[in-house]
């Protein structure tokens, strides 16, 4: 069972490790993204990330939403971590087992907007979040568990 879908583009860091596992009922991190696949070096330091207790499975976005329609998944609490909007929206058309997102850290870029805080994104991440609205229940922003959330609404007004 999905317990959190979080995207980050830093991924597995001190922030998610310490305050997110803590808050969500988890005993399973899946790391779902196809470059960290190709990096050793990445692979290596998320490993080292990890909070003491928990297992961690680092799978391309494919493999990870072939892991979680997996029927043994849903005994397990699954905190799920993805880099980009896109690959939530990959990721959850491959699988009903995400219910709530949490969107917490995307970098400025070219043509992105600030939306929320460490949320900037471009016309293409708004399209991937309309998309990403129909495939689950419930989509909010922020950093840590003690921020009040902002809905998928609230933000967009800002773009």
């Amino acid at each position: 069972m999905v317990s959190l879908l979080r995207i980050d583009e830093r991924l597995l860091h001190g922030q998610v490790a310490v305050t997110w596992v803590s808050n969500v009922e988890a005993s399973s991190i899946l790391i779902a993204n196809d470059e960290v696949m190709e990096n050793e070096m990445s692979k290596m330091a998320l490993k080292m990330a990890k909070p003491s207790g928990m297992k961690l499975a680092i799978r391309s976005v494919d493999d990870g939403a072939a892991l979680l329609n997996d029927p043994r998944s849903e005994k397990i609490g699954i905190f799920v971590i993805v880099r980009t909007i896109a690959d939530a929206v990959r990721l959850c058309k491959q699988t009903n087992a995400v219910k709530k997102v949490n969107i917490g850290g995307i970098k400025k870029r070219e043509g992105s907007k600030l939306i929320a805080a460490a949320v900037h994104v471009n016309e293409e991440d708004v399209e991937n979040l309309k998309e990403l609205d129909k495939l689950v229940d419930s989509i909010e922003f922020r950093m840590v568990p003690s921020d009040s959330a902002k809905t998928l609404e609230d933000v967009l007004k800002n773009f």
